[in-house]
């Protein structure tokens, strides 16, 4: 907001200088963004005027004037085309200053001598001036130090206020708060009594009472609609506004002066005479004052007459009800709009005001009638508008709640002694009605101060104005609870410390993703969206990781890298019908060679094994955990599915529920996304379902210090029988001595028969207590030999 410094001094004696009041507003926490001083910026420039003009002999465009200062007269030579006998004009005398340090000497101008320079507005910084010299007004005294008739200077401030400070959008409110600060008496002149009027010829209904509390209304009759004073418009040209008329300038003044919006009408043009209230109805249009027609919904609050509407409250008045050089009646409106229902018209409507600004952010509720009394007061002033009715409507007056608090509870929020005294002066400061008992006290906040409901807001205000430089840098201690993680964020972290130690590195994508990346995807259906995106990239809820993990891994074979390991952690979002849901999960995607380059090692690509052995050394043991093609009827279906290959892919099925999908990027999606040749692989597991399994206790087991037994076992069986079948039967023998079991070989071909294949295992046995005896060793092979012919009719080779 912008604040004019002459204008702040009409409400508090202030003696600091404009850049010392900076620093002080900050402490108050309202930085100061720019401070500017306005005014003459110039020093020998009086008021003269032309006697007489010649034209100069030596040049065409030049003339030479003889110019009387009031004590004596002098040539002058002027360049400027407007230049004319009997003009009074600002003439800088030899010795004179003007912006920029351009000093006035005496010189000659193509031969002839000039004593000053007669000076246009832009010379002297005071606009643009039309590219001749300033005209002053005749009736001008000679002889004046011109920097003097155009007043004292000013320092404007652009005032950031907070959103919880609204009652700071204001001179008065801003001078308050300086009061409080400086403990200055403030100068808040009492309004001038407006004139008694009966009741109200333009009856009001209010339709709407949850949204308007307040409504008070006034009419003016005989009321001369012009310009405003010298001294209006230039308060209002001070801080940004336009003067438009003496009625609208009056509405703008005490808007700016006291922080509560006004409004005035042209009561003849009101149909039926009457206003209401209300809601809009469906339907309904307002030509507003900015001449643009806005289309009205019922959450949009108006203010109408008996047809029509004629202004949208507390944002705009409407066109068709300005007033214009015509009028002669008006209505002047104040009233008190829920903060709510005015934000929700401006912004459906993208329509901001000043009004709307303060609206939005919370009124004064008792300003209404000290602004409608002030603003009336004015219009009888500045033109001659005689009050003829007034009604307000206010039928539950505001009561603030008082605050019990102590000062040493205060203290202790703070975090510094503050001396009792000091405490109840700083609050005596804000609000008169503090009531003291003992170490008891009572604040009942002032009403325009909505933002203190509780102690900790009192400690604030009591910091504020004491000076948080007296509050100890020193924390107190304090005794803090050790915090507990949720199973879910316990396996998240556990994960990425596994998947970072894999050599994975971790990604960190937004979760808002465009419609076309999820077309890019093949991914269709009812997807969770934003209500109002910040833009189309961002219009929709990722359904899966797996989109950022492919821009991200396009992203850098597009600069260059020859492989990527990705996983990210994150929330994912399922819509069914009107509902949605949100899960958290872990994916990654590998591409690119096996390993570094070597002279020693055969170039080999990641394949489907690699990632679904990552995954498995992830996942550790899991009890129940079955791998199962994605067409199985068992498989169930995720929302990644369209992104992985139908016949080189896996799904992992608990007992609890589907656990994720492993496997390669669907040939589409790897062309959509432009990734060739290589093959990506892919896998999405979900961090829900596996932060329900509990984890297993872990525990270290010394090496056994007695040497091993191992065993090479080959055998044949059925060529569609899995390896994990071979696995589940050695484990069902349940071998204590069995330390390690893992498959050597696997052939088919000539000699193995048809639908077979032979399969070697490596079995090695230990104790931690002794050596083995060959006998045991033999038996326990015989053993898992025994079980594999049982189970799948295993025969072992010779």
């Amino acid at each position: 907001m912008k604040i004019s410094y002459n204008w702040l001094k009409e409400h508090l004696p202030l003696s600091v200088p404009a850049a010392d009041l900076s620093k002080h507003l900050l402490q108050l926490g309202f930085e100061v963004a720019s401070l500017e001083h306005t005014g003459p910026s110039f020093s020998g420039v009086v008021t003269a005027k032309v006697v007489d003009v010649q034209k100069h002999p030596n040049a065409d465009r030049l003339s030479l004037c003889t110019v009387d200062d009031g004590s004596q007269q002098l040539a002058v030579v002027c360049g400027a085309p407007n230049v004319a006998a009997g003009q009074t004009v600002a003439l800088a005398k030899v010795g004179a200053v003007l912006p920029g340090d351009f000093k006035i000497t005496k010189s000659k101008i193509r031969g002839v001598e000039s004593n000053g320079m007669i000076c246009s507005a832009k010379e002297l910084g005071l606009g643009e001036g039309g590219g001749g010299i300033l005209v002053l007004d005749a009736s001008t005294t000679l002889g004046q130090d011109y920097a003097a008739t155009l007043g004292p200077g000013d320092d404007l401030m652009e005032v950031e206020i907070t959103p919880n400070r609204p009652d700071c959008l204001s001179h008065l409110g801003l001078a308050r708060e300086l009061a409080s600060f400086f403990r200055l008496e403030l100068k808040a002149p009492a309004p001038a009594a407006a004139p008694k009027a009966g009741p109200l010829d333009v009856p009001v209904e209010v339709r709407a009472p949850q949204a308007c509390t307040r409504y008070l209304g006034r009419t003016f009759e005989g009321v001369v609609v012009g310009p405003s004073p010298s001294w209006l418009a230039a308060k209002l040209t001070a801080v940004g506004l336009r003067p438009i008329n003496n009625l609208v300038d009056i509405t703008n003044y005490v808007l700016m002066d006291l922080g509560q919006p006004l409004h005035v009408f042209d009561a003849d043009k009101l149909e039926g005479g009457k206003l209401i209230v209300r809601y809009a109805e469906g339907g309904e249009t307002l030509k507003a004052l900015d001449g643009k027609d806005y289309a009205l919904n019922p959450s949009i609050l108006v203010i109408a007459d008996a047809k029509r509407p004629v202004a949208i409250a507390g944002v705009m008045g409407g066109a068709d009800s300005a007033v214009s050089a015509a009028t002669k009646r008006v209505f002047l409106e104040s009233g008190h709009f829920l903060p709510p229902v005015v934000r929700k018209a401006s912004q459906s409507l993208r329509l901001r005001s000043d009004s709307s600004y303060r609206f939005e952010r919370g009124t004064d509720i008792a300003a209404v009638q000290t602004a409608s009394e002030r603003a009336a007061a004015l219009i009888a002033q500045l033109a001659q508008g005689r009050t003829v009715g007034a009604a307000d409507y206010y039928p539950d007056p505001a009561q603030p709640a008082p605050i019990a608090v102590t000062a040493a509870r205060l203290s202790s929020i703070l975090g510094a002694p503050f001396p009792p005294d000091a405490v109840q002066n700083a609050l005596k400061a804000i609000s008169a009605r503090l009531d003291v008992e003992g170490d008891q006290l009572k604040f009942t906040p002032p009403t325009w101060r909505g933002d203190l409901t509780t102690v900790w807001d009192l400690a604030e205000e009591v910091g504020r104005l004491l000076s948080y430089e007296n509050i100890p840098s020193k924390a107190s201690p304090v005794a803090l609870k050790p915090s507990r993680a949720l199973p879910s964020q316990l396996v998240a972290e556990r994960c990425a410390r596994r998947l970072a130690a894999l050599g994975l590195f971790e990604a960190y994508n937004y979760d808002f993703v465009s419609d076309k990346l999820l077309a890019k995807a093949g991914l269709s259906g009812a997807f969770a969206r934003m209500r109002n995106p910040l833009s189309e990239d961002w219009a929709a809820l990722r359904p899966t990781l797996l989109i950022g993990l492919l821009q991200n891994a396009a992203l850098n074979l597009n600069r260059g890298a020859e492989s990527v390991r990705l996983f990210e952690l994150g929330k994912v979002y399922q819509r069914r019908d009107a509902v949605v849901s949100e899960g958290s999960r872990v994916a990654g995607l590998l591409l690119g060679p096996a390993a570094e380059p070597d002279w020693r090692l055969k170039p080999r690509a990641l394949d489907f094994y690699d990632v679904k052995g990552l995954v498995a050394e992830l996942l550790g043991d899991l009890p129940g955990l079955e791998w199962l093609p994605l067409d199985a009827d068992t498989a169930g279906r995720t929302a990644g599915d369209p992104l992985f290959h139908p016949k080189a892919s896996l799904r992992l099925v608990l007992p609890k529920g589907i656990l994720g999908t492993v496997g390669v990027l669907h040939p589409s999606a790897a062309r959509a996304w432009e990734i060739s040749p290589a093959e990506p692989l892919l896998f999405d597991l979900d961090l829900d379902l596996l932060s329900e399994i509990p984890a297993r206790q872990t525990g270290f087991k010394p090496y056994s210090p007695f040497p091993h037994a191992q065993r090479d076992l080959s055998f044949l069986v059925e060529s569609s029988l899995p390896y994990a079948a071979v696995e589940q039967a050695v484990s069902a023998c349940a071998l204590t001595e069995l330390e390690d079991l893992r498959l050597v070989d696997k052939f088919t071909g000539q000699g193995v028969p048809e639908g077979r294949q032979s399969l070697t295992i490596r079995l090695r046995f230990g104790r931690p207590d002794r050596t083995l005896k060959d006998a045991e060793v033999v038996a326990a092979v015989e053993r898992v030999l025994a079980e594999l012919t049982r189970r799948h009719g295993a025969i072992l080779r010779s």
